[in-house]
């Protein structure tokens, strides 16, 4: 499997650190681990519980890992889901400094024919790119979503609402939280495409398949939608890690 990251703080956040955490690992046998994680909370508690999810998604989901299929894939995740969520809502708890800190989640595990499962928790997304364009795989866990899902508002109305950041899970908020998790497959020429919102409230999904599928260059596609990002107000950190089989 071929993979690039990039994160960036963005415009409007240059004097405060990146609360968005990047996890990448390959397993024994060849399958990939991939997380983003967008941190949020007061002073520099966003950046802990993000890279506290990120750490407890290392651990949990490699812990004792013997050979990728999608059924321990799935259980996986979710203990790793549970675990972060623990270790985020204990130091929230005992830290008062950490005090309503919080993270969102898209990870997937990859084997190297393709086989996948996604989960989320939150805002962050994965994205998958065809010959035949682009589909989000993850639901998003927030107000706008479940507006558009009523058919209260369009998806234009949702891009421009001026609540469209207000999520409705997140981990580390709530003692227990439920993830989301879907199956795709991979094939040769295609990508997954993990994203904190960052990039997807300011670039659309058309652009993002223009980059990435059309440019035939992965790794300047990424630095690429992150100008384009930054170019919009940069308004949040900006995170991608692109994948190839």
């Amino acid at each position: 499997m071929q993979t690039w990251t990039i994160t960036d703080v963005g415009v409007s956040r240059q004097n405060s650190p990146n609360e968005d955490s990047l996890l990448l690992e390959t397993m024994t046998d060849g399958s990939l681990l991939a997380a983003v994680c967008d941190g949020m909370g007061g002073a520099n508690a966003g950046e802990v519980a993000s890279s506290m999810a990120a750490e407890a998604f290392r651990t949990v989901y490699g812990s004792k890992f013997s050979r990728w299929d999608q059924k321990d894939a799935r259980r996986r995740l979710a203990s790793a889901v549970d675990e972060a969520n623990r270790r985020v809502f204990d130091a929230a708890l005992e830290q008062p400094k950490l005090k309503g800190m919080g993270t969102t989640v898209v990870a997937a595990a990859i084997r190297d024919d393709g086989k996948a499962v996604i989960c989320n928790v939150g805002d962050s997304r994965a994205y998958h790119l065809t010959e035949y364009g682009i589909s989000q795989i993850t639901s998003d866990h927030s107000l706008v979503n479940e507006m558009l899902l009523r058919g209260e508002i369009t998806k234009g109305e949702a891009h421009r609402h001026p609540s469209r950041n207000l999520i409705t899970r997140a981990i580390g908020v709530d003692p227990e939280v439920q993830c989301d998790t879907y199956y795709c497959t991979i094939r040769k020429g295609e990508y997954i495409l993990l994203c904190s919102d960052g990039l997807h409230d300011q670039v659309s999904e058309p652009e993002i398949y223009y980059e990435v599928f059309e440019s035939g260059h992965p790794e300047e596609a990424c630095a690429n939608l992150v100008q384009v990002a930054n170019n919009r107000g940069g308004r949040d950190n900006i995170s991608i890690i692109l994948i190839a089989v």
